[in-house]
């Protein structure tokens, strides 16, 4: 029985806009929003794995800034992107009501984990967090796939995983993981009933 859900974090749970991002701390900053648009998408790797944090990006944009800027304020910057999917979050519910064992397993870094669950109270419903940060892996890669399954002590066949990512859900299957790419919540309640996880 598949008693175990894992979600994808981004655009399943939650919408988010890294646009939005560069813009904030463009304005932020008052650097170019090219320059920023490009220094955090070769940035975003190494954040995501914890190999970077927000304290080394805050520093380099205090470098570079020909103002005083606030370590909360460049923070904030980063991290105020998301909108809840409130059709996901309902599945999610219902879920727990079931009793069944939810798990986020997210590319992240730790702003911005660290802001959606000071302002999503539903991430609290979760029994568990496998993020790329804290792990020092990201999907698609095996090794965090393997940690998920070990931190939530179930078999590939005891679960079920959903993402946006098509990569990532082929990285999943490879490993015996029963998963569906991400579209819609409606879309997700389908493959949940068809399961009978629902």
């Amino acid at each position: 029985m598949q008693d175990t859900i894992f979600f994808d974090l981004g655009n399943v749970l939650l919408f988010f806009d890294h646009e939005k991002m560069c813009r904030q701390i463009a304005e932020l900053t008052r650097l170019d929003i090219n320059y920023i648009t490009q220094t955090m998408a070769s940035r975003l790797d190494p954040y995501e794995r914890g190999e970077i944090t927000t304290q080394n990006i805050y520093r380099d944009f205090c470098l570079l800034a020909d103002h005083p800027i606030a370590y909360d304020q460049v923070r904030l910057a980063i991290s105020d992107i998301f909108k809840e999917n409130l059709d996901s979050v309902e599945i999610v519910k219902e879920l727990k009501a079931k009793g069944k064992k939810l798990y986020i397993l997210s590319n992240t870094c730790e702003a911005h984990f660290d802001y959606a669950v000071q302002h999503f109270p539903f991430l609290q419903w979760f029994d568990g967090h496998i993020l790329s940060y804290r792990i020092g892996a990201r999907k698609p890669e095996k090794t965090i796939f393997e940690k998920a399954l070990t931190l939530a002590r179930c078999n590939n066949n005891q679960c079920f995983y959903t993402d946006d990512m098509q990569e990532n859900i082929k990285a999943a299957t490879a490993l015996a993981i029963d998963a569906e790419q991400f579209t819609t919540a409606e879309r997700l309640r389908t493959h949940l009933h068809e399961r009978n996880i629902l």
